[in-house]
């Protein structure tokens, strides 16, 4: 039994075990709902930290003041997520922008004369 205890859970361990989508249990771990461990870039779960976690999700047991501090960290994770993701499309359009209409693949934006374009960086 002492060795259940210590044996860690991958995500997909978790879901199934909680009988919800792996999705949910990321959104979790992102939010800082559930207790878990990062290794490297992995994450991972004990049981019994989990069975514990899963007994104070009872509503009717929960104390107010701690449903009120699940909607708080719900918030922050949301606007934290929503940066994050801003941020990665804008890096990203940049770098393909950069890619694709840099000085050096001659991207014309000047016209010389009729119907003749200008390449930045030749004359």
């Amino acid at each position: 039994m002492q060795e259940q205890k210590r044996k860690l859970l991958t995500i997909s361990d978790v879901a199934a075990y909680l009988s919800i989508k792996q999705k949910t249990i990321y959104a979790k771990v992102e939010a800082g709902e559930i207790p878990h461990y990062h290794i490297g870039r992995l994450i991972r779960f004990r049981i019994d930290e989990i069975d514990t976690w899963l007994e104070g999700c009872r509503k009717k047991n929960q104390p107010a003041a701690e449903q009120q501090k699940i909607k708080s960290n719900r918030r922050k994770s949301s606007k934290c997520s929503d940066d994050h993701f801003s941020k990665t499309i804008t890096k990203t359009i940049d770098a393909e922008t950069n890619e694709y209409y840099s000085i050096d693949n001659g991207k014309s934006d000047r016209i010389k004369g009729p119907k003749e374009e200008v390449i930045h960086g030749s004359v």
